[in-house]
């Protein structure tokens, strides 16, 4: 089944298709981001994802976080596409895809069905998933409930069990502080949503090539222009458990964590080590759950590695999956 016969195929598709063509324009990425666009009919709504590549080649499935979308893996993209079919969707909420304005949609169940969706849809097997950030306990949820598709995993500066670091007391977890602020009813609504505070403030924060930095802002500050679309980016935030009763928690212990212990597929792991949001302490209790996995630190980077050391990730990638 081919990315073109599962795009809506409704009066609606148009409308969406135009809708990212026009945004692609208006931020000025024609050339840094010039692939054509394929969107699915998610629970959620339109989910925009690239598919670049032979149809019958091996898979990589890139997945982002918060508040990135698939403009991250541009350069993986164009690397991998010559001998690897690449997806990489925009998770509902961000980029190209539909962004529902009710917070409360938003969980991640919602996140992994949606996913779940578009790998069915293509009906993709043999799975190398690529995951940072959020797109950790998203692709692994869809992992968990389809392990048979999965063969190899590929950890860059995420997260997919609870508690995150060893030691920690899963009933009180504790946050850095603008995190809290962020989480906050009222305070953080208005910094989020109405200012745009992850992905003006805290967004460059978390890139140490500053110089990187101000070459792509636009790409990731203007792909939101209201409060209205900020939701998604609103509900990552309060998506972080810091107690077993929550339901991020649950799925965590109950799905992603299990899957992990009885994975012995190859795995390999690049993480930078200079990220303000996840402790260092991530990177060692990944060690011990993917003990298989081979790792590179990255002394420099942030919590974007795509953007901070693509060429050591690319290089480092390529050789994994070829070997």
């Amino acid at each position: 089944m081919t990315a073109q016969s599962t795009s809506i195929n409704s009066p609606k598709s148009q409308g969406v298709r135009s809708r990212a063509e026009a945004t692609i324009k208006r931020l000025g990425l024609a050339k840094s981001y010039p692939f054509p666009h394929h969107f699915f009919d998610s629970p959620m709504g339109a989910m925009h994802f690239l598919d670049e590549g032979p149809r019958d080649a091996p898979v990589l499935l890139m997945l982002h976080g918060n508040p990135s979308w698939s403009f991250l893996y541009r350069r993986f993209v164009t690397a991998f596409s010559d001998t690897h079919r690449v997806i990489a969707p925009d998770h509902i909420g961000f980029g190209l895809s539909d962004k529902p304005e009710d917070e409360n949609a938003y969980s991640i169940d919602a996140h992994v069905r949606n996913l779940e969706g578009l790998v069915e849809a293509l009906d993709l097997r043999d799975v190398t998933l690529v995951m940072q950030d959020w797109g950790g306990p998203i692709g692994l949820g869809m992992a968990a409930r389809h392990p048979e598709r999965v063969s190899r995993l590929v950890i860059l500066n995420t997260f997919g069990f609870y508690p995150p670091v060893e030691g920690m007391d899963p009933e009180k977890l504790k946050l850095p502080p603008p995190l809290l602020l962020m989480r906050s009813r009222g305070v953080g609504d208005f910094l989020v949503r109405r200012l745009g505070f992850f992905e003006r403030m805290a967004m460059p924060t978390a890139i140490g090539d500053k110089s990187a930095w101000r070459a792509v802002r636009h790409a990731y500050t203007g792909i939101f222009q209201s409060t209205v679309d900020r939701a998604g980016v609103m509900a990552f935030p309060r998506l972080i458990p810091t107690n077993t009763r929550h339901p991020s928690a649950r799925l965590m212990q109950a799905e992603t964590g299990p899957f992990l212990d009885a994975f012995d597929g190859p795995a390999r792991i690049f993480w930078g080590m200079k990220d303000p949001f996840f402790p260092n302490g991530v990177l060692d209790a990944w060690r011990k759950k993917l003990p298989q996995a081979e790792v590179t630190e990255l002394p420099k980077a942030r919590h974007y590695i795509q953007e901070d050391a693509p060429d050591e990730v690319i290089a480092g990638l390529r050789a994994f999956i070829d070997g």
